[in-house]
């Protein structure tokens, strides 16, 4: 019996065809081939007007040493065939492209030998986070389409490949799923990126963000592909294998291209390169893109026949990205996360969205990056607005202007969707808790796996907030088993928020809170220590002087620290160092936090409405040429209309453009 395609996976090193293009184009076809002028360049039609050209072609790989032979689906989609006027045929071509390739597998197919078909699914010519021009919801319906015609003409696996922006990888990874659902059966899923020559997709990430952003699609390998030759893969091919639980594959270009688009890599040369891969341990799929040919495969079928694949060791990490990859680890503890983007919580934030300014919220956003915050909250739930159109609108802003992961922040599943649907990382959602028995639960989990994301878990049941340790390590604890033993969730994917009370209020049910968050932090890590904790460190200090609130934050930050927060929600723009703050202050702070009574707070109260808060240095305050080297530097645009008001008035225009 042939053995499934991911049994052969761990036996062996499969060796993937090469570039179906490049033998197309060594085939002279003429617009007669493509069924006329109209639809000469659409390859995909060979599919239907020259299948004896395709099956060739198939063949001629199989017999150089190809384990696995791509359809050609390249450009199957309804998104891309629509610019021939063919995307009514899109089904048609993907099943007939399938079925020429198993034709041609099965006829080399045997025993000791099984060979297998991959179908080919590109990344189409739109990209959601760069071009536009196709919606979310289209190229799920575009590549569902195609998954369904390729699994109806037999193929072994799925490649998503030639990926340039992991949020049309995320569409695509819906569109397979619903097509599973819809045909009732399952194929592996390999993902395959491409990696331009200044380190980065396209869409701008790194090899080690754009794995995080699509583990959840659960592939069967990932790797590289087109882009470049074999040599520039290297430092990505190293990082991915440390970094990926699955297989890892590569199939470069045949080098770099010349100024005529010509191709000069030989087969004996990318052989080689590929072998050192190989005898590195980092492939278990290798293959030609791009300018390679049955020649090039030979010759790598050759080179790697002796080479064992790889065995996977890398273990689970806790990671969350956006442009950047940020890891939660324990010597990068806490995590940052910028608190201003959120309407409930900053003022300004408030009325720039309520005034429809959602380029210049955008800037409060860019502002926390620069000033050390590593995630960003956000958060729209104003109760006078519409909550899901506000965020559609900032969103399309901040998307564009910060790297750095989100943290959608509100208590609609459909704004999480929202936010999920504009962010090409793996985000964070905020929040769940079993307040309302698993409602919360059932809502959400299903976008973590859709989507992928990490989840704040609020240590809050159906009897209320935990205020003692102990019962935040109760509902933790619960909260743990159901998401990980019922609803499938990654321990590495929760992140339990042990909740912060204000202990400046007189609250009788609040007395010695601080102290048992703090301690609720600390079992919580003991107890599930593969997943992570968060605090709003700031509600600590609500209703407190300002200048005592930065520092009381600070510190209660600081001893959170200690016993093992992984995240803390702040303002980096206030955030105050621990170790500046002078020893006075720190002793008021932690008597009002730890001996929390009438006395302390009156101590602490009366401390801080005598000091006066140390001006800082506000942009009003530089001169006019100061603030236009501000604007540059930091990209910010408050206050920049008005200001080129004023430089015109003073300055000719070439006085500006030189400095």
């Amino acid at each position: 019996m042939k053995p499934t395609f991911t049994e052969q996976l761990a036996r062996k090193i499969l060796i993937l065809d090469g570039a179906m293009g490049t033998m197309l184009q060594q085939a002279k076809l003429s617009a007669e081939d493509f069924g006329g002028e109209a639809f000469e360049g659409c390859n995909e039609l060979l599919n239907l007007t020259r299948p004896d050209v395709v099956r060739s072609i198939h063949e001629t790989y199989l017999e150089a040493g190809a384990d696995i032979v791509e359809t050609n689906t390249f450009g199957a989609t309804s998104v891309v065939l629509a610019e021939y006027d063919a995307a009514d045929r899109d089904i048609e071509i993907n099943i007939a492209a399938a079925r020429l390739a198993r034709e041609a597998a099965d006829r080399y197919s045997t025993a000791e030998w099984p060979r297998y078909v991959a179908g080919s699914m590109g990344p189409t010519t739109k990209t959601l986070s760069l071009t536009g021009g196709v919606t979310f919801d289209e190229l799920v319906e575009a590549y569902c389409r195609q998954a369904k015609g390729l699994i109806q003409g037999g193929v072994d696996v799925l490649l998503l490949e030639t990926a340039q922006d992991t949020l049309n990888v995320k569409a695509g990874g819906i569109g397979i799923r619903r097509a599973f659902a819809e045909l009732g059966r399952e194929l592996p899923v390999m993902l395959s990126g491409t990696i331009e020559p200044m380190g980065t997709t396209l869409a701008g990430q790194n090899i080690e963000a754009f794995y995080v952003s699509l583990e959840h699609l659960k592939p069967v390998t990932v790797g590289l592909n087109c882009a470049t030759g074999p040599e520039f893969m290297r430092d990505h091919l190293r990082t991915l294998s440390a970094l990926a639980q699955c297989g890892v594959s590569c199939y470069p270009n045949a080098g770099l291209p010349d100024e005529n688009g010509h191709y000069h890599e030989t087969p004996h040369g990318l052989a080689a390169k590929m072998r050192a891969f190989a005898e590195q341990g980092w492939l278990n799929v290798a293959g030609g893109c791009c300018g390679t040919t049955p020649a090039h495969i030979r010759a790598l079928a050759e080179a790697l026949k002796d080479c064992k694949p790889r065995t996977i060791q890398a273990k689970p990490v806790s990671a969350v990205s956006g442009i950047e990859v940020v890891y939660a680890e324990e010597d990068n503890r806490p995590l940052l996360v910028g608190e201003r983007t959120n309407v409930i919580g900053s003022r300004k934030f408030r009325d720039l969205i309520a005034a429809g300014q959602y380029e210049e919220a955008s800037d409060i956003a860019r502002a926390q990056v620069k000033r050390g915050a590593q995630i960003i909250d956000i958060c729209l739930a104003d109760p006078d607005r519409d909550e899901y159109a506000d965020m559609e609108k900032f969103l399309q802003f901040v998307s564009k202007k910060v790297k750095a992961p989100l943290m959608i922040d509100s208590t609609d599943a459909r704004v999480m969707e929202l936010g999920l649907r504009y962010s090409q990382g793996k985000a964070i959602l905020n929040s769940i808790n079993l307040e309302d028995g698993l409602d919360r639960f059932s809502q959400v989990v299903p976008l973590i796996h859709r989507y992928g994301a990490a989840v704040v878990v609020g240590t809050i049941a159906e009897e209320g907030m935990a205020v003692t340790r102990e019962k935040k390590l109760e509902v933790a604890k619960r909260s743990y088993d159901l998401l990980v033993n019922r609803f499938g969730v990654k321990p590495q994917d929760i992140i339990f928020d042990p909740l912060v009370f204000p202990v400046g209020t007189g609250d009788e049910q609040y007395i010695g809170s601080a102290r048992e968050t703090v301690e609720g932090i600390r079992l919580i890590k003991q107890a599930l220590p593969d997943c992570k904790t968060i605090l709003g460190v700031s509600n600590v200090s609500f209703g407190l002087p300002a200048a005592g609130r930065e520092v009381l934050n600070a510190v209660f930050l600081y001893h959170t620290t200690l016993a093992g927060l992984d995240y803390a929600i702040v303002n980096t723009e206030k955030l105050e160092r621990y170790a500046s703050i002078p020893e006075e202050e720190r002793k008021l702070a932690e008597a009002l936090l730890f001996e929390t009574n009438d006395e302390t707070l009156a101590a602490f109260t009366e401390f801080y409405r005598q000091k006066k808060k140390e001006a800082k240095v506000e942009t009003s305050s530089l001169s006019l040429e100061e603030r236009l080297a501000r604007y540059v530097v930091e990209g910010s645009k408050d206050g920049l209309v008005e200001d080129l008001r004023q430089a015109r008035e003073k300055y000719a225009p070439l006085e500006i453009i030189n400095g």
